[in-house]
């Protein structure tokens, strides 16, 4: 999976790659031997916040904008990263978040907006209130941010009471809060944000891999 998005991510002509490795990490990194990519070690899996916070040394030397993937989402094109980073750079945005319209929506964090469009935050599924859970546009875990309100954010973030964990999600409502631009671009294709977590999963990226490659 993680070949198959740093593939992809090549064809962006990155400044650098930097691949976030914890448990198993040695097996990750062997695999990737021969990709153009640096490693920032977590330790402890604490949220993907806390992932986030341990690229900061790796990226010290670095300004401008953060493209944050996760490694189990492979399927994003080039054409969806492309737009939401014209998207970012056209609305001079702090952070801008890639979104989805899924049918069916549960277990996402839902996009909560004002009367004029603007994301006012994100709604997990176990803190939605039954009108929340009807909304159908999800937060797909895909961000682009400016570095300096990210780290900054970050450093002031605290961890969930029940997960002891630091959600990237809580930068999100941080940065509106603090009155930040927060800004959004939606996939039409829905299907490119499949995330694999269970067997059941991995069955159905498989059968869209598939089904990408028949069309090529």
């Amino acid at each position: 999976m993680l070949v198959h998005l740093i593939g992809t991510l090549k064809q962006c002509k990155p400044a650098r790659i930097v691949v976030v490795v914890g448990f198993q990490k040695e097996k990750v990194m062997e695999e990737l031997k021969e990709e153009p990519v640096v490693f920032a070690e977590q330790p402890q899996q604490m949220g993907t916040g806390h992932a986030v916070m341990m690229t900061e040394k790796v990226l010290s030397d670095f300004s401008g904008n953060i493209l944050v993937l996760c490694g189990d989402v492979p399927f994003l094109t080039i054409d969806t990263i492309r737009k939401l980073q014209s998207t970012h750079e056209n609305l001079a945005a702090d952070c801008t978040l890639l979104t989805a319209i899924i049918d069916n929506p549960y277990g996402y964090g839902r996009i909560i907006r004002d009367e004029s469009g603007r994301v006012m935050k994100i709604v997990e599924q176990v803190n939605a209130t039954d009108e929340e859970k009807q909304i159908r546009e999800i937060n797909t875990g895909v961000y682009i941010f400016n570095k300096t309100p990210l780290f900054s954010t970050l450093s002031k973030i605290k961890p969930d009471p029940v997960k002891k964990e630091y959600y990237l999600t809580d930068v999100i409502e941080y940065l509106i809060l603090t009155g930040k631009k927060v800004a959004s671009w939606t996939t039409p294709m829905p299907e490119e944000t499949i995330g694999i977590n269970t067997p059941e999963d991995l069955h159905k990226a498989e059968q869209y891999f598939f089904s990408l490659r028949r069309k090529t």
